[in-house]
């Protein structure tokens, strides 16, 4: 059996790139992964530079993640989640239309 990409669980599921289902999902998921990444950071009572160090970016590149003005990708939010002592876990559920 061949492995099914992210990408392809994503088209099957939320839509083809480039589809406004496909925008919607991820902006909202976008929104999600960084207010709570900011919550966490800030719950642990790390500055945005313990932060970075901790996960091998720069104190800018936080800065910018948490302004909505530097997008990463999903594995690199779970980086964050763990350095923060935490999982990144994702669902995919059906929406009730």
């Amino acid at each position: 059996m061949k492995p099914i990409s992210n990408e392809e669980i994503l088209d099957y599921f939320i839509g083809k790139k480039g589809t406004s289902d496909r925008e919607t999902f991820n902006n909202r998921l976008v929104d999600v992964l960084v207010s709570k990444s900011v919550a966490l950071r800030m719950k642990e009572k790390l500055s945005q530079k313990q932060l970075a160090e901790k996960v091998g970016m720069t104190k800018k590149e936080i800065s910018n993640l948490e302004k909505g003005a530097l997008n990463l990708s999903v594995p690199s939010y779970g980086k964050i989640a763990n350095a923060l002592g935490f999982t990144l876990s994702l669902d995919l559920q059906p929406i009730d239309k």
